[in-house]
């Protein structure tokens, strides 16, 4: 790799020899603001800068922003930072955020471009310090305002980081709109180029810069911009979750799962109809919330680890298609996931039954907790009074985990031996077969549920991406609610430094955080092995198929040829052939190049999911594992 750090040799003034520092941090207390970078406070983001040594963790740090660390809204009003300070590192998919005033997009790498992390003249570099490997990423400005001086650079993880592990970012060679180079912040100039300061916060930092940032880069005399972050480890980000859903399991091993019937609804399937029963109730539930209400948190012991706070009755919907009513024979579940800010009530669609029919498989569904319908005033509510409240979403999620792996367990348990789901006493569940088909947010919060289940083997992911603040920046559905926070936060710069501190504690909630865990490493010895079924389209201004990208260099899913385009770091074969597998639609719209939320309909996002191609192919890969040929050529309209 040594050669591939060369990058960064290309000459200037040296830094000086020896540390000039005139003033001692011994005593001093660190400040709530990073001074590397002037134009910001949390700047760059995320930094080692607000780590601090705690041996009791996985990285052995935490997360330690300070009072006044993070933005105040236009009321004066401070985040806090608690939730954060509980991590041991940041985002293994987070986004790296800087500011360089006047400096152009010329000559980054772009995400048509991802190759171009490797070349030898590339002018932002991410390494893992440990290996010295680069990591693939691409570089982009969030667009939120008509501001450009407060407009901030993105560098963008193409595939997941490595947990528990440090990485420095390098920036050099950015140029204004005149082709000059733009100058380094003043901090940052001081430590490359060992110009005494009389900041602590500066020179605390000069060690570090000294012995891990500089060396990791071979020089940096020229570099415009550098600094390390950590990734969290593995339990620090989803220890929660998981111990949640195996304290979940044991429970329900120990106390028996429950559950009621509500409604039974039987249609003549005679008919031609897809779905003969419609079946609702509820299941009892391990809560591990302060309430089931929304806007609620995770209980907290005094180490700040969950607990159980009683039960709580879950609603589920249930369809059972003729095909296993006919077969009167035990049948495979097929878990759903619904909708942005949507309910399971989706699950009653015809396009997921027809699935259903075809595939034998009976249809279970859940609320996502957290992004259901429920929640969207808390979630408004919380956007606008108290944005350091974010954690209620994901945390809400990790219970909507637990509610939904417990649900199956319940059906494939007590509940499928219920006259509901039977044909002359015989059950039409089979024990040993849970699928999933998650839709747009159903797709992205599956690509979290699947990996952590316990029993799924085999999920499709409809229009899916991850993380979540990559498909924020571009989602048409993200708008209202940007509106709030640029209302609430005047400088735009604050606006996407609160993006990017979402996505470390969204992580247990959603595909990003599970996304080495799919499929590359086990995420326990008991969790099923996975396969993943991708369809995207591009041009998705509802959930950007870059997101899906990603997706699929994680699960190393294979592109189905003929391609309607090269994905970098994704492989493609022409079917038939088994495993995880990504179909691409092409529908004539371009992705957008600048990560703005996009405009207009959103009609790819609504069309992809049911071609008959696409339906095919599901209905096909679910029952069999493998992908096969259903467009004519390239998926296209025509």
């Amino acid at each position: 790799m040594t050669g591939a750090l060369t990058i960064l040799l290309l000459a200037c003034s040296p830094r000086g020899g020896l540390d000039t520092s005139t003033t001692s941090t011994a005593t001093v207390p660190r400040g709530d603001c990073n001074p590397v970078e002037d134009s910001g406070c949390m700047l760059p983001f995320p930094s080692d800068f607000y780590m601090e040594d705690d041996p009791g963790t996985g990285t052995g740090l935490r997360v330690h922003f300070g009072p006044s660390s993070l933005p105040m809204n236009i009321d004066d009003v401070q985040m806090a930072p608690d939730f954060w300070n509980e991590l041991d590192g940041f985002s293994t998919l987070g986004e790296l955020l800087a500011h360089l005033p006047g400096a152009t997009l010329d000559g980054v790498i772009g995400w048509q471009d991802l190759g171009a992390y490797a070349d030898a003249d590339a002018r932002t570099v991410v390494v893992d310090t440990q290996t010295g490997e680069r990591a693939v990423h691409w570089v982009e400005r969030d667009v939120f305002s008509d501001d450009p001086d407060r407009e901030l650079l993105v560098l963008r993880p193409a595939a997941p980081l490595k947990h528990a592990t440090r990485y420095v970012v390098g920036i050099r060679g950015l140029v204004d709109s005149d082709g000059a180079l733009v100058d380094a912040p003043q901090g940052f100039a001081a430590l490359r180029d060992g110009t005494a300061t009389d900041d602590p916060d500066l020179e605390r930092q000069r060690d570090h810069y000294e012995t891990v940032v500089f060396p990791t880069l071979e020089a940096a005399g020229f570099v415009q911009l550098a600094w390390s972050f950590t990734t969290t480890s593995k339990d620090g980000s989803l220890g929660r979750a998981l111990w949640m859903r195996d304290d979940a399991l044991a429970w329900a091993a120990d106390q028996g799962m429950s559950y009621t019937i509500d409604s039974l609804a039987e249609t003549d399937c005679t008919t031609g109809a897809n779905i003969g029963r419609d079946i609702t109730g509820t299941v009892a539930v391990p809560l591990y919330l302060e309430s089931a209400e929304p806007g609620s948190l995770l209980t907290r012991d005094a180490d700040g680890w969950p607990y159980r706070n009683g039960t709580v009755d879950v609603p589920f919907t249930a369809r059972v298609p003729c095909s296993v009513i006919a077969a009167a024979a035990p049948a495979p579940i097929l878990q759903f996931g619904h909708s942005l800010l949507a309910s399971q009530s989706e699950v009653g669609g015809s396009n997921i039954g027809e699935i259903a029919n075809q595939t034998g498989a009976v249809l279970l569904a859940v609320d996502w907790w957290g992004m259901s319908e429920q929640d969207r005033k808390a979630v408004a509510l919380m956007v606008v009074n108290q944005t350091d409240q974010f954690s209620m979403i994901p945390e809400r999620l990790m219970q909507s985990f637990v509610n939904a792996q417990i649900a199956a367990r319940t059906l494939d348990g007590p509940m499928g031996s219920d006259p509901a789901f039977s044909v002359d006493g015989q059950t039409l569940i089979d024990p040993d077969q849970t699928w999933f088909y998650g839709v747009s947010q159903g797709g992205i919060l599956g690509g979290g549920f699947g990996a952590y289940s316990r029993d799924i083997t085999r999920l499709v992911l409809a229009v899916p991406g991850t993380p979540f603040t990559l498909l924020l920046a571009r989602s048409s559905g993200f708008a209202p609610f940007l509106i709030i926070l640029q209302t609430m936060f005047e400088d735009p710069a604050d606006v996407s430094v609160i993006i990017g501190l979402m996505q470390s504690v969204w992580d247990p909630g959603e595909a990003a955080g599970y996304a080495r865990f799919m499929t590359q490493e086990p995420l326990d010895a008991l969790t099923a092995d996975k396969q993943v079924l991708l369809l995207a389209g591009l041009g998705d201004g509802l959930v950007t198929d870059l997101g899906a990208h990603i997706m699929a260099r994680s699960y190393g899913a294979t592109l189905i040829a003929p391609t309607v385009q090269d994905v970098y770091g994704v492989q493609s074969a022409k079917p038939p052939f088994t495993g995880s597998a990504f179909m691409e639609e092409d529908w004539g719209v371009e992705d957008p190049v600048e990560a703005v939320p996009a405009e207009g309909d959103v009609e790819v996002h609504n069309v992809v999911p049911w071609t008959d191609a696409a339906m095919a192919l599901v209905e096909h890969w679910l029952v069999t594992g493998e992908a096969i040929t259903t467009c004519k050529g390239v998926c296209d309209p025509d």
